[in-house]
Order: C-alpha cells, then sequence, then structure tokens
C-alpha cells in the first residue's frame, strides 16, 4: 500500500480550500456591487482555487512547479465548461428532463441569464474543490517523480 503523505495533502488542499473560501466570499458580494466590481468579483470566484492551489502544489513539492503550473491551469480553464454544462442542464432538468440538457439550450441561457448564473458561480467552485481534492489524494499517494539535480558523474567531487 502507498505510504499517504500527510503534508503534502495538507498543503495542496488546505490551500485549495482556502483559494475556495476567497471564491465563495467573492461569489456573496457580486450580486451588490457595480459592473467593473461585480466582475472583478466573479473572476476571483473562476480564478482563486486553482490558483491556491498551485501555490499550495509549490509549497508541497517545489521539484513539481511546472507539472503544478500545468496542471492547476487545466482545472482553471476545464472547469468553466463543466459548470456552464451543469448550470444548462441544472436550470432546465424540472421542466424538459434530461433530453432538455440538449434541446432547451435557448430556455436554460434565458433562464441563467435572468438568474444572473448563481448556479453556474456555484457549481465552478465546487468542481474546483473537487479537483483539487482528486489532486491532494493523487500527490499524496504518489511519490515525488521528480528528483533534485544531482551532481554526481558531474566531474564534481561531492563528500
Amino acid at each position: 500500500m502507498a505510504r499517504f503523505d500527510r503534508k503534502t495533502f495538507i498543503l495542496i488542499f488546505g490551500a485549495a480550500l482556502l483559494g475556495a473560501a476567497w471564491a465563495i466570499y467573492n461569489r456573496g458580494i457580486a450580486p451588490g456591487l457595480g459592473i467593473d466590481e461585480r466582475l472583478r468579483a466573479q473572476t476571483w470566484v473562476i480564478f482563486a482555487t486553482p490558483f491556491a492551489t498551485f501555490w499550495g502544489w509549490f509549497f508541497a513539492r517545489r521539484g513539481e512547479r511546472l507539472w503544478a503550473a500545468a496542471i492547476c491551469f487545466c482545472i482553471y480553464f476545464f472547469a468553466p465548461f463543466i459548470a456552464a454544462r451543469y448550470e444548462s442542464c441544472a436550470v432546465v432538468w424540472a421542466q424538459y428532463g434530461p433530453l432538455g440538457c440538449f434541446t432547451a439550450t435557448g430556455v436554460a441561457r434565458e433562464i441563467a441569464n435572468t438568474a444572473k448564473h448563481v448556479v453556474y458561480f456555484q457549481a465552478i467552485v465546487v468542481v474546483h474543490v473537487l479537483a483539487a481534492l482528486g489532486l491532494a489524494l493523487q500527490r499524496a499517494l504518489s511519490r515525488s517523480t521528480i528528483s533534485a539535480p544531482s551532481m554526481q558523474g558531474s566531474g564534481v567531487k561531492t563528500p
């Protein structure tokens, strides 16, 4: 059985939870703001958790910083598509059923716009937290495969 690295898990998932808390805070204040301020708050909702997850991973395993940046960017980039699909299904499910996710897209768009995409901004935080949980578990259960550079064989005498 693989050894569980608590430090890695706590740093990655703890940072992700801090990012999620910041995202939830910004999601909560966004409706009462003007257009420019609301856009800034909604940007933080989408950006905060993957950004914090990257820093947690960076501090847990510095040698994997490029891998961390790539994976966290993928989470940041693809999660909005998942949240948008979920929103378009959730707002029409009661009236049109599961087929409405694909046939009632115009109605879904109208309902989501009227509701100011509340479902989307809730779903994106959930998607980010679930992705961060999976990432933290995967990294905590695997050994770091990127080792520090070795001076052996380079002609430099090591003690």
